[in-house]
């Protein structure tokens, strides 16, 4: 008994060393290493646990008032650890292995990819994980781009939650894999690929005789993730609107635009709003939107109404704004739901955005709801 007691702590402790990387180079390795084996029990190991992050939080001590606060937004919170720990979000070893099927689906030789080089950056700060970054300084996301070494082609493969703690790197949810040699040729497939996946959604809904679309495991799990999304902004709508008979559904989006500009004249803001299609007579039914604040790390969602002269309304927990949009031109006022004071706001469109950075605004407006 004892023998097999010390073999079980020989085992946890083996495990504990390979979550714990040295740089992020050596986690990049491991990740493609457990690819190359299909082996998801060694990639599971990457991520701290939620056991790991919850005491770190537990242990983490500032005089400083805003960091307190900010920390026990998170203590206050705890199950908002648990994303990161696979075995609280199962989704981490389904997306391992939906890509991994994808991947050899797609003609790539998992065994057989050599690592080209990697892009790491670090990751937006989404407002309900305020005070992670006191527990993870070091919060990254990126791009691995890999040679498969019997057709020379080159994939780039999307990853997320890679943390720096003390010194030591885990994570590297894997997100997509797509043939491409730069991050903006990854963006430009990804649209395309999204499109097709719309496409295999209306055939799906609608039915077409002459739409012969092989469908993978990608695109099963996509198409879920549409339909769960479509379904529950409807439920949404038909709970705002009981006396209506037909509720309006905003589901497609039609347009993205990005405000830069400033805040009581000193301060910078971004402004990233999406409007959206559905069933009403207009052409655009509605829209989401999220803001930053230059000195603050996270985004912020907010909820967007139509107001009196066109004037469009977002409010959050603990502000409202109201704007005006006029030739690439956002104009208004902010106040604050506390205090009732006023702050002017100036924003201009910022025209030219890449693909790169609309993905990721929309990835954390999907994430959010």
């Amino acid at each position: 008994m004892k023998a097999l007691i010390c073999c079980l702590l020989t085992l946890c402790s083996c495990q504990l060393v390979v979550a714990q990387q040295k740089s992020e180079e050596q986690l990049v390795n491991k990740i493609l290493q457990c690819f190359a084996n299909h082996d998801d029990s060694a990639y599971a190991s990457l991520f701290p646990s939620f056991d790991t992050l919850w005491n770190i939080a537990q242990q983490y001590h500032d005089t400083d008032v805003i960091s307190a606060r900010r920390i026990n937004n998170i203590r206050s919170n705890p199950q908002r650890l648990q994303q990161f720990d696979p075995k609280f979000n199962p989704r981490i070893i389904a997306d391992f292995d939906t890509l991994y099927a994808k991947g050899r689906d797609s003609g790539i030789h998992w065994s057989d990819l050599l690592l080209a080089r990697y892009d790491l950056e670090k990751a937006m700060l989404p407002r309900e994980l305020i005070g992670f970054e006191k527990i993870v300084p070091f919060r990254l996301q990126g791009y691995i781009f890999v040679q498969d070494l019997l057709t020379r082609r080159i994939y780039c493969m999307a990853i997320k939650d890679v943390h720096g703690i003390n010194g030591k790197w885990y994570g590297g949810h894997v997100v997509n894999i797509l043939q491409a040699e730069s991050i903006d040729e990854y963006y430009d497939k990804l649209a395309k690929e999204r499109k097709v996946l719309k496409d295999m959604l209306l055939v799906q809904m609608y039915g077409d005789d002459t739409a012969g679309l092989a469908e993978d495991s990608a695109a099963l799990r996509a198409k879920a993730r549409l339909d769960a999304i479509a379904a529950a902004k409807k439920a949404a709508k038909q709970d705002e609107d009981e006396e209506e008979k037909s509720p309006v559904v905003t589901n497609e989006v039609v347009e993205r635009k990005l405000y830069v500009g400033t805040f009581d004249k000193e301060v910078g803001l971004e402004l990233y709003i999406r409007s959206l299609k559905g069933s009403c007579p207009e052409t655009i039914c509605g829209w989401d939107a999220l803001y930053k604040f230059e000195d603050q790390d996270e985004w912020v969602r907010l909820e967007v109404t139509k107001g009196k002269n066109g004037k469009l309304l977002f409010s959050e927990d603990e502000a409202e704004m109201e704007l005006t949009f006029k030739n690439g031109t956002a104009i208004g006022e902010w106040t604050s739901a506390k205090e009732k004071t006023t702050f002017e706001i100036q924003l201009t469109e910022k025209r030219e955005v890449k693909n790169r950075k609309l993905f990721q605004l929309d990835q954390m407006l999907e994430d959010s709801e």
